[in-house]
């Protein structure tokens, strides 16, 4: 595979700007650095993120991690934002002490200046003494900001890049003020800036642009030929945490216990079919099997207008029921029921041809494909 030269810079964009030291480089960095813009937005939700194809973590894996440096306290703010990462994706974060072997090698107040990491898998590659990441000294008063560096830096470690830089970003930058501003700021040439502003070079799984991912820099309007600001966000996005997820997934299962209440079940452990082609989701009221070759809804049961408080359960007598409310001035009444409630204990099964199975006994009682039997 080619050597790709990665994205090597401090970003100090807009009127909120870091220290303009210059930094030492280097060809397995990922640097970063955050202006603390203070402006409230709205998480909003995409298709997925950009992350590298090569190399990855396994999934399942145990990522040894040891701190070069700082106190106490700013370790423990360390691995309690850097945690959220581990509850959407099929890994551990395993911290040990400092004369021994790690994954991920992290400073906070030495190495090169300003916040950084090595991108992906590469930290267990090579020397493997060498600080990976730096965090800075997590000082600042406000938690947002000390959240915001961390999960940025280890969304690096887990693989993924700077969302603005993902080839499918879709900024309309003013590209003389751009390159002019890293010009002056950094002495970029007009290629350096293409290469580590516009687009990733890096090799990427990724499909529709968000500009509201923890990996996404503040953008000044001032560099944007529309006057489109983006502000930095200091939480996970909705689809951040599937995105992470879908790439280090948990085991699926496809069964459902009796009793089970569905609509609770975590879509971390999702239910597919064992052949891992059917999906089985519970949404706004309304109970589904999704076809994944093609994401198309093979079968579908309940009533929209039920997202109100809706739920769903496999009882303890085997009857499948779907409750929802139209609002929340009225009780919750049945959307759509199995009738199969002669069936205690009955489990539901999904198969590798789509079917869900109500199974009792050891032979089935119902399926979506059949109805009652």
């Amino acid at each position: 595979m080619r050597k790709v030269k990665f994205l090597i810079c401090i970003f100090i964009l807009g009127l909120f700007s870091c220290n303009h030291e210059e930094n030492k480089t280097s060809d397995e960095m990922q640097m970063c650095a955050f202006d603390y813009v203070n402006e409230n937005s709205d998480p909003t939700t995409k298709s997925n993120a950009a992350i590298i194809n090569w190399p990855r973590w396994q999934t399942g894996q145990t990522i040894k991690i040891k701190f070069l440096d700082g106190d106490a306290a700013a370790q423990e703010k360390v691995k309690r934002f850097a945690s959220e990462w581990t509850n959407y994706a099929n890994l551990t974060f395993k911290y040990v002490p400092t004369d021994e072997y790690a994954d991920i090698r992290i400073g906070f107040n030495v190495g090169n200046y300003g916040a950084w990491s090595v991108l992906g898998m590469r930290s267990a590659y090579g020397n493997v003494n060498e600080q990976s990441m730096r965090l800075g000294p997590l000082t600042s008063a406000n938690e947002a900001s000390v959240r915001r560096t961390v999960l940025h830096e280890f969304g690096h470690a887990l693989g993924l890049i700077h969302e603005n830089a993902s080839p499918a970003a879709k900024i309309n930058w003013d590209l003389p003020k751009v390159y002019k501003y890293y010009s002056d700021l950094n002495g970029w040439s007009k290629e350096e800036v293409d290469q580590y502003v516009i687009k990733s070079p890096e090799s990427t799984n990724y499909s529709e642009y968000d500009p509201l991912s923890i990996m996404h820099y503040y953008v000044d309007p001032a560099l944007t030929a529309d006057g489109v600001r983006v502000n930095e966000m200091s939480v996970l996005s909705d689809i951040d945490k599937k995105s992470i997820n879908e790439w280090y997934p948990f085991p699926a299962r496809s069964s459902i216990n009796s009793g089970e209440r569905i609509d609770l079940i975590p879509w971390t452990q999702s239910i597919k079919s064992p052949n891992g082609k059917y999906q089985l989701k519970f949404s706004i009221g309304v109970l589904h099997i999704i076809d994944l070759t093609d994401n198309t809804i093979i079968w579908q049961v309940g009533k929209a207008f039920g997202s109100n408080d809706s739920s769903c359960q496999l009882e303890t007598n085997g009857n499948i029921i779907i409750k929802g409310r139209k609002n929340m001035t009225t009780g919750q009444s049945v959307l759509w029921t199995s009738s199969t409630s002669g069936f205690p204990g009955a489990t539901l099964n999904l198969q590798d041809d789509g079917d869900l199975q109500l199974i009792y006994n050891g032979f089935v009682k119902w399926s979506s494909k059949n109805g009652k039997m």
